[in-house]
């Protein structure tokens, strides 16, 4: 009688199918959350590295106007052997201003859209007038000094808009927001010590020179102590800082000097030293955020083949508890065809009936014509040896058969 499958199975393919389906789940769920994250902290770096590009080009059109600024008070003041080196500047100007409202892609914000328009529009009116000489030297240096606000304005708005500086990396947040928003600002306070007015407030000045080095002390120590602590070297940022704060002690050591002291050669060295400083924190930005994309990616990639691993897994699974059952047992041993043949010529067991009883006759026919033969060769013994040997070869003849 054919075996029957046992009443429990289909519960226990049930079972078996929960099981799996909330094993699954309780993986494939995290992973998707921790995907969900990554992809939002790989479009967050994505977005501070497009920020990088018009970070610079707003720091070069800052250092283009300061170096305008005081060949056009030359010029203004009189002194117009320098005014073919103040034409060249304006040209970098106009080139630098061109380069950072090619950007939309970062600058498409409204806020920061209109401020490089209305930086454009201003410094294209402040060349203009500076050219016709239709301002005086002041007017030049406070025009000069509204611009570079409004590019520091600009850079504001691009790092708020891109989220430099709020990283998960406390060093790279720390080199971010000195990269953006506090060494532009310094240069421009150091810049802005050597065009005050000759009629200013003597007590002014200095507070605002003792408010200005006191800032630039102030940050470079932090990042010294972040150096300090990084564990990757940067000795090209360290260096940049000690230079920075070298060239920026002497100008204002000089500062403190009686009036009439030729400061300009030193306030120009502190301002390519703060230039420089800057650079070298940019880089190291865009090398901390360029090493978050890489290693975000990655274990992104990692992720993702962790649950098409799963998923296959998971598959095969549901596959195998859902298989249809195979067919019913039959109770019976059966056996190869070589074997079966040894076995059915050896024993006679497993070969049909009729083969069988036809055996069965041909040995019964042999034992009762051996009985006769013996019969008759002991009813005879005198028989001559050919004649036994001819009758021997008659009674051995074989019967034919019908």
């Amino acid at each position: 009688m054919p075996d029957t499958p046992p009443p429990t199975r289909p519960t226990l393919r049930l079972k078996l199918a929960a099981l799996s389906t909330v094993g699954v789940a309780m993986v494939v769920l995290p992973l998707a959350q921790v995907l969900h994250y990554q992809d939002a902290q790989l479009q967050s770096a994505l977005q501070e590295q497009a920020a990088l590009d018009p970070l610079a080009r707003a720091v070069t059109v800052q250092r283009s106007l300061l170096a305008h600024r005081d060949v056009a008070g030359r010029v203004l003041r009189g002194q117009l052997a320098f005014e073919a080196e103040r034409q060249a500047r304006q040209r970098e100007v106009d080139a630098h201003v061109a380069r950072l409202a090619a950007v939309p892609a970062v600058l498409a914000s409204g806020r920061a859209l209109d401020e490089s328009t209305a930086l454009r529009d201003d410094w294209t009116l402040l060349a203009r007038q500076v050219g016709q000489r239709a301002i005086t030297a002041g007017e030049s240096d406070f025009g000069h000094r509204l611009l570079v606000e409004q590019t520091l304005q600009l850079i504001d708005l691009v790092a708020d808009a891109s989220g430099l500086g709020r990283g998960p990396d406390a060093e790279a947040a720390l080199l971010a927001s000195l990269a953006t928003r506090g060494l532009p600002r310094l240069a421009a306070e150091i810049a802005g010590l050597g065009s005050a007015p000759a009629d200013a407030d003597a007590g002014a000045g200095e507070r605002r020179r003792a408010a200005t080095e006191s800032a630039l002390a102030r940050s470079l120590r932090r990042l010294n102590a972040s150096l300090e602590a990084s564990p990757v070297p940067r000795p090209m940022l360290a260096s940049a800082a000690a230079d920075a704060g070298a060239a920026a002690g002497r100008y204002f050591a000089l500062l403190r000097e009686p009036a009439g002291t030729d400061a300009a050669p030193a306030l120009m060295a502190a301002l390519q030293a703060q230039f420089r400083l800057q650079d070298a924190a940019r880089d190291a930005v865009a090398e901390a955020i360029d090493r978050r994309v890489a290693d975000t990616r990655l274990e992104r990639s990692l992720l993702l083949a962790l649950s098409a691993v799963l998923a296959l897994m998971a598959l095969a699974l549901v596959r195998r508890v859902f298989a249809p059952p195979g067919p019913p047992s039959t109770g019976h041993r059966t056996h190869p065809a070589p074997l079966y043949e040894a076995i059915g010529d050896s024993a006679g067991v497993g070969r049909p009936a009729a083969e069988r009883r036809a055996g069965g006759r041909r040995r019964s026919s042999s034992d009762d014509e051996a009985a006769r033969l013996l019969q008759r060769l002991r009813q005879s013994p005198q028989r001559g040896r050919s004649g036994r040997h001819s009758d021997w070869h008659a009674e051995t003849r074989p019967p034919e058969e019908p």
